[in-house]
Protein backbone atom coordinates (compact mmCIF):
# COMPACT_ATOMS: atom_id res chain seq x y z
CA UNK A 1 0.00 0.00 0.00
CA UNK A 2 2.81 2.43 0.86
CA UNK A 3 4.32 1.96 -2.62
CA UNK A 4 0.94 2.65 -4.26
CA UNK A 5 0.55 5.86 -2.27
CA UNK A 6 4.08 6.85 -3.25
CA UNK A 7 3.18 6.30 -6.93
CA UNK A 8 0.01 8.36 -6.52
CA UNK A 9 2.15 11.25 -5.24
CA UNK A 10 3.52 11.53 -8.79
CA UNK A 11 0.09 12.70 -10.03
CA UNK A 12 0.39 16.51 -10.31
CA UNK A 13 -2.03 18.34 -8.02
CA UNK A 14 -2.51 21.88 -6.84
CA UNK A 15 -3.16 23.13 -3.32
CA UNK A 16 -6.51 24.69 -2.51
CA UNK A 17 -8.59 26.11 0.30
CA UNK A 18 -12.20 25.01 0.37
CA UNK A 19 -14.31 27.79 1.89
CA UNK A 20 -17.66 27.32 3.61
CA UNK A 21 -19.95 29.16 5.98
CA UNK A 22 -19.69 28.03 9.63
CA UNK A 23 -22.54 29.39 11.73
CA UNK A 24 -21.94 33.14 11.86
CA UNK A 25 -18.36 32.72 10.63
CA UNK A 26 -16.42 30.81 7.99
CA UNK A 27 -14.31 27.70 7.63
CA UNK A 28 -11.35 27.04 5.33
CA UNK A 29 -9.89 23.59 4.72
CA UNK A 30 -6.69 22.79 2.83
CA UNK A 31 -7.28 20.30 0.00
CA UNK A 32 -5.31 18.70 -2.82
CA UNK A 33 -7.85 16.27 -4.29
CA UNK A 34 -9.49 18.55 -6.88
CA UNK A 35 -9.98 18.03 -10.61
CA UNK A 36 -11.92 19.38 -13.56
CA UNK A 37 -14.70 17.09 -14.78
CA UNK A 38 -16.63 19.05 -17.44
CA UNK A 39 -16.38 22.08 -19.73
CA UNK A 40 -20.11 22.61 -20.30
CA UNK A 41 -21.18 23.37 -17.73
CA UNK A 42 -17.80 24.20 -16.18
CA UNK A 43 -17.57 21.67 -13.34
CA UNK A 44 -15.11 20.13 -10.94
CA UNK A 45 -14.82 17.42 -8.33
CA UNK A 46 -13.48 17.87 -4.80
CA UNK A 47 -12.74 14.85 -2.64
CA UNK A 48 -13.11 15.39 1.13
CA UNK A 49 -12.57 12.77 3.83
CA UNK A 50 -15.86 11.74 5.45
CA UNK A 51 -14.99 12.81 9.01
CA UNK A 52 -13.95 16.33 7.95
CA UNK A 53 -16.15 19.17 9.14
CA UNK A 54 -15.97 20.67 5.64
CA UNK A 55 -17.73 17.60 4.19
CA UNK A 56 -20.61 18.20 6.60
CA UNK A 57 -20.76 21.92 5.76
CA UNK A 58 -20.74 21.37 1.97
CA UNK A 59 -23.57 18.84 2.22
CA UNK A 60 -25.63 21.15 4.44
CA UNK A 61 -25.08 24.33 2.39
CA UNK A 62 -24.83 23.03 -1.16
CA UNK A 63 -22.07 25.46 -2.11
CA UNK A 64 -18.43 26.31 -1.42
CA UNK A 65 -15.55 28.37 -2.72
CA UNK A 66 -12.23 27.07 -3.94
CA UNK A 67 -9.17 29.30 -3.56
CA UNK A 68 -6.32 28.11 -5.77
CA UNK A 69 -3.23 28.90 -3.71
CA UNK A 70 -0.37 30.87 -5.23
CA UNK A 71 3.20 29.56 -4.97
CA UNK A 72 3.97 31.85 -2.04
CA UNK A 73 0.96 30.84 0.10
CA UNK A 74 2.47 27.79 1.76
CA UNK A 75 1.77 29.18 5.24
CA UNK A 76 -1.95 29.57 4.45
CA UNK A 77 -2.04 25.92 3.40
CA UNK A 78 -0.49 24.95 6.74
CA UNK A 79 -2.72 27.31 8.74
CA UNK A 80 -5.91 25.81 7.30
CA UNK A 81 -4.82 22.16 7.42
CA UNK A 82 -4.01 19.66 10.17
CA UNK A 83 -6.80 20.78 12.52
CA UNK A 84 -10.57 20.55 12.35
CA UNK A 85 -12.73 23.62 11.89
CA UNK A 86 -14.91 22.11 14.61
CA UNK A 87 -12.15 22.91 17.11
CA UNK A 88 -10.41 25.93 15.58
CA UNK A 89 -11.34 29.16 13.84
CA UNK A 90 -9.07 28.60 10.85
CA UNK A 91 -10.53 31.59 8.99
CA UNK A 92 -9.00 33.87 11.66
CA UNK A 93 -5.53 32.60 10.72
CA UNK A 94 -5.54 33.96 7.16
CA UNK A 95 -6.57 37.10 5.29
CA UNK A 96 -9.68 36.54 3.21
CA UNK A 97 -12.57 38.38 1.63
CA UNK A 98 -16.07 37.26 0.70
CA UNK A 99 -17.26 36.37 -2.79
CA UNK A 100 -20.92 35.44 -3.09
CA UNK A 101 -21.05 35.29 0.72
CA UNK A 102 -18.24 32.73 1.10
CA UNK A 103 -14.54 33.11 2.01
CA UNK A 104 -11.79 33.45 -0.61
CA UNK A 105 -8.12 33.68 0.36
CA UNK A 106 -6.61 37.10 -0.36
CA UNK A 107 -3.82 36.90 -2.92
CA UNK A 108 -4.83 33.50 -4.31
CA UNK A 109 -3.86 32.58 -7.88
CA UNK A 110 -7.58 32.19 -8.62
CA UNK A 111 -10.90 31.51 -6.92
CA UNK A 112 -14.09 29.69 -7.90
CA UNK A 113 -17.61 29.70 -6.48
CA UNK A 114 -19.12 26.22 -6.74
CA UNK A 115 -22.70 24.96 -6.47
CA UNK A 116 -23.00 21.35 -5.39
CA UNK A 117 -24.65 19.16 -8.02
CA UNK A 118 -24.05 15.74 -6.49
CA UNK A 119 -22.31 14.16 -3.50
CA UNK A 120 -20.99 10.65 -4.07
CA UNK A 121 -20.19 8.43 -1.09
CA UNK A 122 -16.97 6.72 -2.19
CA UNK A 123 -14.79 4.64 0.10
CA UNK A 124 -13.35 6.91 2.85
CA UNK A 125 -14.23 10.19 1.08
CA UNK A 126 -17.17 12.10 -0.32
CA UNK A 127 -16.71 13.19 -3.89
CA UNK A 128 -18.44 16.53 -4.38
CA UNK A 129 -19.35 17.25 -8.00
CA UNK A 130 -19.99 20.96 -8.43
CA UNK A 131 -20.77 23.48 -11.14
CA UNK A 132 -18.55 26.55 -11.20
CA UNK A 133 -20.79 29.64 -11.13
CA UNK A 134 -18.24 32.45 -10.74
CA UNK A 135 -14.51 33.01 -10.41
CA UNK A 136 -11.50 35.14 -11.14
CA UNK A 137 -7.84 34.54 -11.90
CA UNK A 138 -4.68 36.56 -11.26
CA UNK A 139 -1.28 36.35 -12.94
CA UNK A 140 0.18 34.45 -9.99
CA UNK A 141 1.45 30.90 -10.52
CA UNK A 142 -0.47 28.21 -8.59
CA UNK A 143 1.16 26.12 -5.88
CA UNK A 144 1.92 22.49 -6.73
CA UNK A 145 1.27 19.86 -4.05
CA UNK A 146 4.19 17.70 -2.92
CA UNK A 147 3.23 15.41 -0.03
CA UNK A 148 6.75 15.52 1.45
CA UNK A 149 6.38 19.28 2.05
CA UNK A 150 3.25 18.72 4.09
CA UNK A 151 3.81 15.33 5.67
CA UNK A 152 7.59 15.00 5.88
Amino acid sequence: MKELLHCMDAIPQGVYLVGTKKGEGYNLMTAAFVTQVSFNPASLAVSVAKPHYTAELIQAQGEFTLSILAEDQYQAAKDCGFQSGRKADKASRVAYHLEDGLPVLDGAAAWLHCKLREAVDFEDHYLFLAEITAGARTDKAPMIYHSEEFFG
